[in-house]
């Protein structure tokens, strides 16, 4: 689904009617709901200047209406861009672990019919921590790749992401590169086929939000989220990623294909795998 460029002109509103008893603000979020119901996912609405403008308001009365159709979820407003028409669901999408390859929840996304977009926050070099150290096999204090980013679906916030890469694999990632495509995608552009991970290991917990993490992904604090840790691994068995994941508990499920064992033994390619690496 591609995010639609169309407008909402702001003259489609009609004047505030003082007389009827209806909130002021009010009135304006129902004409704004109702225009926009027969137009795409992505269409922009008016600012709130045009709004108070057209319709005769103070500026603070159309910001009041804007949040309240946020708080519907008939709207997103992304800062710095404008406010627009929000997909029907919170970007909810299924991620089938026996896929054929290392799921990314940006490919997963973009199965499942959204237009997505990253924002990457943070791609430096930092000391390892001993955590990411361990995991990587590194020792801490060894220079790794910090690289924190929200995936959007459709303009709406659904999963927050952590990464740290060993930058002896990685000796430049490109942050415009990678919000443009995802992760995955760039290490494969960039590296090739050999130097995106082929198989992980995956935990998954339950969480909620702090008070950041909510911001990063527009849920109220202490909205559910499910954790997932990941250290993602080279063909080769080399760890290559540690990442932390959050994702919007109301827009995401695992779908799980659990095979039987034959005389060879388990079908699935990971404990194999596991068995090998360092």
């Amino acid at each position: 689904m591609t995010r639609s460029e169309a407008t909402l002109p702001a003259t489609s509103l009609r004047p505030i009617d003082t007389a009827s008893g209806v909130p002021i603000y009010r009135q304006i979020v129902e004409q704004l709901a109702a225009l926009l119901a027969p137009l795409d996912t992505g269409t922009r609405l008016p600012s709130e200047s045009e709004i108070a403008r057209v319709v005769g308001v103070s500026r603070g009365t159309a910001v009041q209406a804007l949040r309240e159709l946020e708080h519907q979820e008939l709207v997103v407003r992304v800062q710095g861009r404008g406010t627009f028409k929000a997909s029907p669901k919170p970007g909810s999408f299924t991620r089938n672990l026996q896929a054929g390859r290392l799921p990314s929840f940006t490919e997963d996304l973009r199965e499942a019919g959204h237009e997505t977009r990253e924002v990457v926050r943070r791609c430096d070099r930092v000391p390892a921590t001993d955590d990411v150290a361990a995991t990587l096999g590194l020792e801490p204090g060894d220079e790794v790749w910090a690289l924190e980013r929200t995936i959007l679906a459709d303009e709406r916030p659904v999963v927050d992401v952590r990464s740290w890469l060993r930058t002896d694999l990685y000796a430049d990632l490109d942050a415009d590169a990678i919000a443009g495509s995802s992760l995955y995608s760039y290490l494969s552009s960039r590296y090739g086929a050999d130097g995106r991970p082929s198989w992980a290991d995956e935990e998954y917990t339950a969480s909620t939000t702090d008070a950041d993490l909510a911001a990063a992904l527009g849920v109220p604090s202490g909205s559910g989220v499910l954790v997932v840790r990941r250290t993602a691994y080279l063909a080769s068995g080399q760890a290559a990623e540690f990442v932390e994941s959050f994702v919007r508990a109301d827009a995401y499920r695992v779908k799980i294909t659990v095979l039987p064992a034959t005389e060879d033994g388990p079908q699935h390619p990971v404990p194999a795998l596991a068995d090998a690496r360092p």
